[in-house]
């Protein structure tokens, strides 16, 4: 089963969110989010800034990041210049 940590810090800073599943819409449920660094433990991801996979997007990948360890400490790592604000989110082993 896939499984993505995502924290709302840099360096791992809490809060900290599970994610295991895909989802269309965050925002439903109030569920939406914005990270700024994340651990994928397995699987890969994608978060999407819109619903139903809409909008920008990172990958996140269980191998990914710069030490090829699915670890993403800054936004830099995920190709980003600032925290990511999540409304959609789906997953691929």
């Amino acid at each position: 089963m896939a499984k993505l940590l995502i924290f709302a810090g840099i360096g791992y800073g809490s809060p900290v969110k599970e994610l295991r599943s895909n989802d269309p819409g965050l925002t439903a449920n109030g569920d939406d989010f914005t990270f700024a660094s994340a651990i994928a433990v397995s699987g890969n991801w994608e978060l999407f800034s819109e619903v139903h996979y809409g909008g920008d997007r990172a990958d996140l990948r269980y191998d990914g990041g710069p030490d090829t360890d699915g670890t993403y400490k800054d936004p830099v790592d995920f190709e980003s210049s600032a925290p990511f604000h999540v409304r959609s989110v789906r997953f691929s082993e």
